[in-house]
């Protein structure tokens, strides 16, 4: 019997520029890796990270970081993400809002898995994320990324 299970990393990021290689293990009775996904949490906010979006003006979007998993298969470098901490233009997608303020879960696209298909013989997904918004704001920025990946195992 085949079941789908996931496997969540945390990844904690303090200083601008940092770079964190990591691993994610995967059981030995996992068939394949099917999905991934992730999550972003800012632990310390940067004055100015959250610009006020009331003036017309659209903003650029804040990249945290990029996000890269390999296989040691044939696959290799199978997933590759740029995160983004919010949509900044998010009041700018709908004029007709007038007393309705616009949050990401009335707006935003829905966060779904990207589906993926790699053999998970080796049990072992190597990862690298390299911090963005730190270098670009010149300053420390205290986040935390998870990263959601889905298996099928062998029961």
């Amino acid at each position: 019997m085949i079941n789908e299970q996931v496997i969540i990393t945390k990844i904690g990021i303090k200083k601008q520029g940092e770079r964190k290689h990591f691993q994610i293990n995967l059981p030995r009775n996992s068939k394949f890796i099917i999905g991934v996904a992730y999550g972003e949490r800012l632990i310390s906010v940067v004055d100015g990270y959250y610009a006020d979006n009331q003036i017309a003006v659209f903003k650029k979007n804040q990249l945290l970081g990029e996000l890269r998993l390999q296989s040691c298969e044939e696959a290799n470098c199978f997933y590759s993400a740029d995160i983004i901490a919010k949509d900044s233009n998010l009041n700018y997608q709908d004029y007709s809002n007038e007393g309705f303020l616009v949050q990401p879960y009335t707006h935003q696209n829905k966060r779904t898995i990207e589906q993926v298909k790699v053999n998970a013989e080796s049990t072992i997904v190597q990862g690298l994320f390299t911090d963005i918004i730190g270098k670009s704001l010149n300053t420390n920025v205290w986040y935390e990324v998870s990263i959601y990946v889905w298996i099928n195992v062998e029961e």
